[in-house]
């Protein structure tokens, strides 16, 4: 097996610089239209939202989750090259993982795990056997190879750029997807226990997810879902306190979802110390549509959250979910050691 597509295309080292803009924006980045309409009034009309206090000092054993699954993408590009044409194609390293927390009397122990070393490429523009060697010889260096997506040019149009950013996102985006497919995996060893997961539950994709009971726990609040009123009562929220639980529709999990405060008391941290909450919509309907639930399951992640001072994200952190990030990633490569034990095999 050879690595002729290497030669044959001119590939060599990245070296590391800060990432850069794209030349242009998104052209396929979601219009306000395309949407889907939010259910604010889902629990409560949006004239009177306040905030609900869910804070006790007993937790409710049912509405406890015992499982937690958490994920790592640890990558960089450490190469590229360049088709006929001069395009460049950046090659994407990675160490990818997702892991499974469980709790066992008062400790918790890993119940599953699963660590991948990738190579991220786009290769539709190379000829197949070229790349099937290229992927064979990974395969020898126990690693796997990830073909991404070109970059869409417009709402019909996929191809090459001159954009090299560009196109080293589509090759990080295949790498964090794959990643995804191995936490979801973890998720489903077990469709029975009350499981929490490390993100959104509509990125994952297995068409057994409304079976699970799976608690969805978001750190970064990237879309808009709240009215004005709805955004006065998560600034005004205490430790302690969730908003009216609102419904997210989509074509593959609609989801229950609402804000909860986990960190900041007296307005000390407006926007931080909050994590937004989602669960199936079949979940929800399993409990019988009860709004209390959703008070006991808030009350359980409060009982959850991380109380290590020196850790930078405790004020949004649960401590099984930062213990689950420790045991994933010590079993990881320096990525400046995976970097150069990729040159020495593929004699970049």
């Amino acid at each position: 097996m050879s690595l002729d597509l290497f030669r044959h295309y001119g590939a060599r080292r990245m070296r590391s610089y800060v990432d850069q803009p794209p030349l242009v924006g998104p052209v396929d980045a979601d219009t306000e239209d395309d949407k889907p309409a939010v259910a604010l009034d889902f629990e409560t009309p949006a004239h009177a939202w306040q905030p609900s206090s869910v804070a006790s000092d007993s937790v409710d054993p049912s509405a406890l989750p015992s499982r937690f699954i958490d994920g790592c993408h640890r990558g960089e590009t450490v190469a590229w090259l360049r088709d006929a044409a001069s395009h460049p194609f950046p090659i994407r390293l990675a160490e990818i993982g997702g892991v499974c927390m469980r709790i066992e009397g008062r400790t918790l122990v890993r119940e599953f795990v699963r660590v991948e070393r990738v190579v991220s490429l786009i290769v539709d523009p190379f000829p197949w056997d070229a790349v099937e060697r290229f992927a064979a010889r990974l395969r020898e260096m126990e690693m796997r190879l990830l073909p991404a997506a070109l970059p869409r040019l417009d709402d019909e149009r996929r191809g090459p750029t001159h954009d090299f950013e560009k196109m080293r996102e589509q090759t990080r985006v295949r790498s964090q997807y794959e990643m995804e497919t191995l936490e979801e995996l973890a998720l489903c060893q077990n469709l029975d226990a009350l499981s929490l997961v490390d993100g959104r539950l509509g990125r994952m994709r297995s068409h057994e997810l409304d079976r699970l009971n799976a608690v969805g726990v978001i750190k970064q609040h990237l879309e808009n879902y709240l009215h004005p009123r709805g955004w006065e009562v998560l600034y005004g929220l205490e430790p302690g306190q969730r908003t009216p639980a609102f419904r997210v529709p989509s074509k593959d999990l609609p989801v229950v979802s609402w804000y909860l405060k986990l960190d900041g008391a007296h307005g000390a941290m407006p926007n931080w110390g909050v994590v937004r909450v989602e669960i199936s919509c079949a979940h929800f309907e399993r409990h019988r549509c009860n709004f209390s639930y959703l008070d006991r399951l808030s009350n359980a992640l409060l009982h959850l959250r991380c109380r290590q001072g020196t850790y930078a994200r405790a004020a949004v952190s649960l401590e099984p979910i930062v213990r689950a990030e420790d045991s994933l990633k010590s079993l990881l490569t320096a990525p400046a050691t995976l970097a150069q034990r990729f040159y020495r095999l593929t004699g970049l």
